[in-house]
């Protein structure tokens, strides 16, 4: 009865500190604006540089792509996460079971 108490209390304890934080998946369009701001700046600083007008061009898409990228990474990333927590608290709770 002990561990099932302490389960329980520790999934509580789980859904609790997440219900407070914002989703870290939501961090992740935050690579593409960054991607795109940051490398449509450099662009920008070297087309002022060196005389030309393509490069702002240039590092916006760069950015885009790579962003685009590091978003597609970080999802994955947290899937894996995600997936790997699930099978963990599954095969806890059936270890727990089979000890009862």
């Amino acid at each position: 009865m002990r561990v099932a108490t302490d389960n329980v209390r520790s999934d509580m304890a789980e859904s609790g500190a997440t219900s407070s934080q914002p989703s870290r998946s939501s961090s992740a369009p935050s690579y593409l604006v960054a991607g795109v701001l940051f490398y449509g700046a450099v662009g920008w600083l070297l087309d002022q540089w060196l005389g030309t007008r393509f490069l702002v061009a240039a590092g916006v898409l760069l950015g885009g792509g790579l962003g685009t990228y590091m978003m597609v990474v970080q999802l994955n990333r947290l899937t894996a996460a995600e997936h790997s927590h699930a099978n963990d608290k599954t095969s806890n709770k059936t270890s727990n079971e089979e000890s009862e």
